[in-house]
């Protein structure tokens, strides 16, 4: 009965793989005689072979034709036709019941995906002995290549080599993956179980085993007489969602998608599709789909290609030959997250994002030199996936903030009480006379500090309610240099789009900044004009020079203040002290990093790939700024960051539309002045 079995389903994915021969005369039908396009085109076949997904060009290939089509393309071959195909091969793509796509299977099983996968491995070989039929038809008829696009000399066998040599190393890689997770989940889970239930009876590290394992494979172990408790199915089906999330997954959404409270049936998914997309007067169409059972990537496209609207405002719509609006896929994604709204059924189950495709490469094709960037795909999660609110806060996360905010309230004091340590009266009264009586004139610093950075949430706050966004609460960050860095403000729902994310997030800091820089100007003014020194902080001149912004404010406001020597101790104004310490929480706020204020809105000004990238370049210069040990601010800030906010943030709903070039150049200008300000002026040393 196995013989048997096996031998139909051998027989069934040989029926579904066209013949060497045949896919030999599609090659050239479809005008794919380049290096170039066959070296892709098994890539990404490889890429599939194991993820059971299908679309592209080689969807064409596989496409089951009549054998009334197979001789037409045969005789326009013989005849040496050169009418063009393009067009005829995106109609075989995507026509119904054509290709091989996951979303078109209602059975989404471990045996679907195994015989799916050896449709495309079979494929993938009949594709190689193709490329060596034509190699051996060039040699006999010609000596010129039949494949143009670099060195074609012995293409099959390179092609072969790379083959085997790709699906060894994804052997490799899955086997390290398994491995790893073996060696390394054990404390994991047992810090998150709190108890032995995974090591009962036995070793370990073999129950971990077991279950990552499992998890890989489905549980087929009927000796295991232990039950399973919830918590242990529940990081089961976690780790599972984890190792399977597919390649279409962008990593922003992935987290949510592995710890989905609820799954959605084959059907729903297939709904959006057939209830949302399949209106005529929708211009959006949905070229192909796939889906898990907690997520789905609908691939989209307008009928007319043109270059992708990403800008806001005026360019979200575009202007036919004739003069009439089209509207841009923003404006299409819009209407359908419109329809889901309305939907009786569907708006209780799912919601949708518009996000990059994460299979995107870039292409060199000069055919195709308008992509500037990867094209919008709609991802739907179940309507359940919320980032993490108030009330799921453990109680350790709730006394870490609650010490935080103890410990900011220590050190902001501290920062006021130094700024008065160099005063004589002060410091004879305090040190010498043990008299505690001059201390509240550091009241008017320790309570301007923390009003700058109220204003700072107050900005972000106001900013979140026009938007409709909930804001977690905010968790103030003791400094020993300027008393506070700021807060970790957390968001507890999904911007609807960048601007929306971007908005917020610079809401703080510009506030923040503006004040902090009115104030600066407003003590230096009131320290010139004024006639008694007694009661204001004093500070060594070199703080003057510790900033570049600071160090030219001064340099124009109170020019002789800069002529002092470095370690001459200055009577400032208070509100000098109180403005340096907001700028600096502010300049570090908007260093583009993880979830920082900076972070969040270069994501929203560039996109997440560069937002990634800049984020990974500033944290290498923090680093190597920290090791220098020029600035203490920057050193404990560096570590602060790495530790808890260098991952990047929660996506927004629209992540495809771009901004403006008017926020884009606010937050470069407001980048540009954090740099200075963190910068020393000539003559000086770091920021504190």
């Amino acid at each position: 009965g196995i013989s048997n079995d096996r031998n139909d389903t051998t027989n069934k994915t040989m029926k579904s793989v066209p013949a060497p021969k045949t896919l030999a005369l599609r090659i050239q039908e479809y005008k794919l005689l380049s290096s170039n396009k066959i070296y892709k085109i098994v890539q990404r076949l490889h890429d599939r072979e194991t993820k059971a997904r299908m679309v592209g060009v080689e969807g064409a290939l596989l496409a089951s034709g009549t054998s009334a089509e197979s001789q037409t393309i045969e005789s326009n071959i013989n005849r040496g036709s050169e009418e063009k195909t393009t067009n005829k091969v995106l109609k075989t793509i995507i026509s119904p019941g054509r290709g091989f796509m996951l979303g078109d299977y209602e059975n989404n099983s471990l045996e679907r995906k195994k015989e799916e996968s050896e449709i495309i491995s079979g494929l993938l070989n009949s594709l190689l002995e193709a490329v060596a039929i034509l190699e051996e038809e060039k040699d006999a008829n010609s000596t010129v290549s039949s494949f143009s696009g670099g060195d074609s000399s012995k293409l099959a066998s390179k092609l072969k080599a790379k083959v085997a040599d790709l699906r060894l190393r994804n052997e490799e890689i899955i086997r390290r993956k398994v491995d790893t997770l073996v060696l390394t989940s054990n404390k994991a889970v047992k810090n998150q179980t709190g108890n032995n239930d995974f090591t009962k009876g036995g070793n370990g590290s073999s129950s971990i085993d077991d279950l990552i394992r499992s998890s890989m494979q489905g549980n087929k172990s009927s000796n295991s007489t232990q039950e399973k408790g919830d918590k242990r199915k529940k990081y089961e089906k976690m780790m599972k969602r984890l190792i399977e999330t597919p390649e279409w997954l962008p990593v922003s959404i992935a987290p949510f998608a592995a710890t989905s409270p609820v799954e959605i049936a084959a059907s729903d998914w297939k709904r959006v599709k057939t209830d949302l997309f399949s209106s005529e007067d929708l211009e959006l169409r949905c070229s192909s789909w796939d889906y898990t059972d907690v997520a789905a990537v609908y691939r989209i496209k307008l009928p007319k290609r043109r270059p992708n609207s990403r800008e806001g405002g005026s360019l979200d719509s575009s202007s036919d030959a004739e003069g009439q609006n089209k509207p841009s896929i923003t404006d299409a994604f819009n209407e359908i997250r419109s329809r889901l709204e309305s939907h009786h059924d569907l708006s209780k189950k799912i919601q949708l994002f518009l996000v990059d495709d994460n299979e995107w490469k870039p292409s060199f094709d000069t055919a195709r030199v308008y992509e500037l960037g990867p094209p919008p795909v709609i991802i739907a999660l179940a309507k359940e996936v919320t980032p993490e609110q108030e009330s799921e806060r453990t109680l350790t996360a709730k006394s870490l903030a609650a010490f935080s905010t103890i410990l900011t309230l220590f050190t902001t004091f501290a920062y006021a009480l130094s700024s008065y340590a160099l005063n004589p009266t002060f410091f004879n009264s305090v040190v010498r006379e043990n008299d505690i009586t001059p201390v509240p004139m550091c009241l008017p610093v320790f309570f301007g500090v923390l009003s700058l950075s109220a204003i700072h949430e107050i900005g972000h706050l106001v900013a979140a309610k026009k938007y409709d966004v909930k804001l977690g609460s905010p968790v103030p960050l003791p400094s020993l240099q300027v008393g506070t860095f700021g807060s970790i403000t957390p968001l507890r729902s999904f911007p609807p789009s960048r601007t929306a994310l971007f908005d917020i997030a610079i809401s703080g800091p510009l506030v923040s900044m503006l004040a902090s820089l009115v104030m600066i100007v407003s003590g230096l003014n009131l320290t010139i004009g004024s006639e008694s020194f007694a009661h204001f902080p004093v500070l060594p001149a070199a703080i003057m020079r510790s900033s570049f912004l600071v160090g030219s404010i001064a340099s124009v406001v109170a020019p002789k203040v800069m002529l002092a020597p470095l370690s001459q101790p200055l009577p400032i104004h208070p509100f000098f002290v109180i403005g340096l310490a907001g700028l600096i929480m502010s300049a570090i706020n908007l260093l583009p990093i993880g979830r920082l204020d900076g972070g969040r809105t270069c994501m929203a000004s560039w996109g997440r790939r560069a937002a990634n990238t800049l984020s990974l370049l500033t944290l290498l210069g923090l680093t190597f700024h920290s090791f220098s040990g020029a600035s203490l601010v920057i050193l404990f800030w560096g570590a602060i960051v790495v530790l808890s906010q260098r991952q990047p943030d929660i996506p927004a709903v629209d992540e495809f539309t771009n901004i403006g070039s008017v926020r884009e150049n606010c937050y470069a200008a407001l980048l540009t002045i954090a740099l200075f300000a963190l910068a020393p002026f000539p003559g000086g040393g770091g920021p504190m």
